[in-house]
């Protein structure tokens, strides 16, 4: 019986290879088993994806051992650009796949935890997808540099180095502006911009999973294309065990879920294209519920289907549990961080609907703080990590390894949104001092037919983007019934204008001041109300009737003759005012400020109005 911390050396001579038996005796550790690096991006190109390919001379870590668990074999990939500096990224186990939409089959779909779109005048048919060649090792980066970089493939076994592999490649330059990864804009901490200065202003919505039982993630082809039609920036994605989620098929072994892997690729490459930000929800709360929106008992980490734990809570307290979650957090790192189309990443959807979440809230918090860390450490290109609660607030977001706060609320259906919805973001902010989104909004939580029946109109939609934007928050509130309510009806164009204003804001500087906080706003006419900010060269604001809610909308009557004077800086500036529906200008005029303050006419208006001072 072999000892613990002792190693056997064997000659298997039969095989031609050297191979060590690892302390367990269950995972033997081989050498030279790879071909050499084969990089497979044609013409690399600055700014793009690149990926390079690790296959094996024979086909045996698969059938040794499990290669999505990283401390059983590991392939860490070090980059180093023309300039020097460094990238370390995990590589991946990776099946190539084809995969197509054969419009042939015109079976009618069914909806997958929603509403299946049979528009005739839309992609239709069942989506193939197949896998191609070997499994192998991959890697993704994002080369920022032109030039020539080289690169070191350090191969672990059992957590023991065994192998180094080295090559080069040549990466073209390019004319693409390049804006980095968006972070929480520390001037001000309300608000993201990128890596370059420019304000990232998010205008989108929840598309949480493909809806399709037939076309699948060709559902996202027609969401993103009539999103980015009228600007829309963001998307949030889930993991979902119906759609992407990698664990499905077992808790720590991805193998059966190679085609959801290669939607989620595809849906990548998509947003990408659409110029599309993806808020990627990791875990959704029903897969370690009983209770809401149950799935525990056919969840694959619970020991009733061969997992490892009798209840949902050990999930964040058990050593086990976080070492094979970690394995999952470094696979997702190494297939999607490179990505410019990625915004954030999301630890859990609703977390405090997880079976015992209550009284274990303190275990719930520190979970997210070692998984926040674990990101941050190995993810390259450092993108942000937030979660979410049921509510407004959570513990969790009191870590400063959370960058920002997500909000979810349900509660408008009686109440307006632009009169309600500012205060509830500056007081989240005021608890935290982090950026605060809006992630899920809505006047009515139970489906989105409903919600169109009480507002055709979509209003409290577009309350929600201008609330959101315009009185505090990080970016437009996000409407969550994306496949029942918004794509049915076509209420895209809701979006447009507040799409546009948002695409001209730069909210960085430590001059951000709410007019709403601001002395010596005034307005002539009662019942109209405004949000937006001051900076010392700009002002973005909002005004709109206050009696105006997707309750009360018939009998508001147009406003002529609106004055309005903000305390500004002296100077020559012009004001555009903008139709918050289309985003259309309206009309454009010179201002002096010479009194230490702007006074103006503005065009007359019904529900609402928006105006920016530079």
């Amino acid at each position: 019986m072999m000892k613990k911390g002792r190693f056997i050396l064997l000659m298997l001579v039969l095989f031609g290879s050297a191979v060590l038996v690892g302390c367990n005796g269950t995972n033997p550790v081989k050498s030279d088993i790879f071909k050499d690096p084969l990089v497979v991006t044609q013409n690399p190109t600055q700014f793009q994806k690149l990926e390079i390919a690790l296959y094996e001379k024979e086909e045996t870590i698969a059938q040794d051992g499990n290669p999505y668990d990283y401390d059983y074999f590991k392939v860490m990939g070090e980059f180093t650009s023309p300039s020097g500096s460094v990238i370390n990224i995990p590589g991946f186990w990776y099946q190539h796949t084809s995969i197509y939409l054969n419009e042939a089959d015109q079976t009618p779909p069914y909806g997958i935890s929603g509403v299946a779109s049979t528009n005739p005048e839309e992609p239709q048919g069942r989506e193939v997808v197949f896998p191609v060649g070997s499994p192998h090792y991959r890697f993704r980066l994002l080369p920022t540099e032109a030039g020539s970089w080289t690169y070191k493939l350090k191969i672990f076994q059992n957590n023991t180095q065994t192998e180094t592999l080295s090559g080069n490649f040549n990466v073209s330059p390019s004319e693409d502006t390049y804006q980095g990864v968006i972070k929480v804009d520390e001037s001000n901490k309300r608000t993201f911009v990128y890596e370059n200065g420019d304000s990232f202003v998010p205008v989108g919505q929840n598309l949480a999973w493909y809806t399709s039982s037939t076309r699948r993630s060709v559902d996202y082809d027609v969401w993103f294309a009539n999103m980015a039609n009228v600007g829309m920036n963001i998307a949030r994605i889930w993991l979902a065990t119906w759609g992407f989620a990698l664990h499905w098929g077992g808790y720590d072994n991805f193998s059966s879920r190679y085609s959801h892997m290669a939607r989620l690729d595809r849906v990548v490459e998509l947003a990408e294209n659409f110029a599309i930000k993806i808020m990627l929800v990791l875990l959704n709360h029903g897969q370690f519920s009983s209770i809401v929106n149950p799935e525990w008992e056919r969840n694959p980490w619970n020991v009733a289907n061969g997992g490892i734990l009798e209840h949902p809570l050990l999930f964040f307290t058990t050593d086990e549990a976080k070492r094979v979650y970690k394995n999952q957090l470094l696979y997702l790192i190494a297939r999607y961080s490179y990505t410019q189309s990625l915004l954030c990443w999301e630890l859990f959807n609703e977390v405090d609907y997880v079976d015992g979440a209550a009284i274990g809230s303190l275990v719930v918090k520190n979970w997210h703080d070692e998984m926040a860390k674990f990101l941050k450490a190995h993810d390259p290109y450092q993108h942000m990590v937030t979660t979410s609660y049921k509510g407004s607030t959570g513990s969790a977001f009191n870590l400063s390894s959370i960058d920002f706060a997500t909000m979810h609320s349900y509660d408008y259906a009686e109440k307006g949104i632009l009169n309600n919805l500012p205060q509830v973001l500056n007081n989240v902010f005021a608890q935290y001092n982090k950026p605060v989104l809006q992630a899920e909004l809505g006047i009515n939580w139970q489906n989105g037919a409903a919600s169109h029946r009480a507002d055709p109109n979509g209003i409290s939609i577009r309350q929600g983007l201008w609330a959101g934007i315009m009185g505090g928050g990080a970016g437009g509130a996000m409407n969550w019934w994306w496949d029942s309510q918004v794509h049915p009806n076509n209420l895209y164009y809701l979006y447009q204008g507040a799409a546009t204003f948002a695409s001209k804001m730069n909210l960085s500087g430590s001059d951000y001041t709410q007019l709403t906080e601001l002395s010596g706003v005034n307005i002539n006419k009662a019942n109209i109300r405004y949000l937006g900010y001051r900076f010392n060269n700009r002002v973005y604001g909002y005004l709109y009737d206050g009696s105006w809610t997707h309750r009360n909308f018939q009998n508001i009557l147009t406003k002529d003759g609106l004055i309005m004077e903000i305390p500004f800086t002296n100077g020559i500036y012009t004001i555009t005012y903008f139709d918050p529906l289309n985003g259309n200008i309206i009309e454009q005029n010179e201002l002096t400020v010479n009194s230490g303050k702007v006074e103006f006419i503005t065009p007359s208006f019904q529900y609402d109005m928006a105006f920016i001072i530079e």
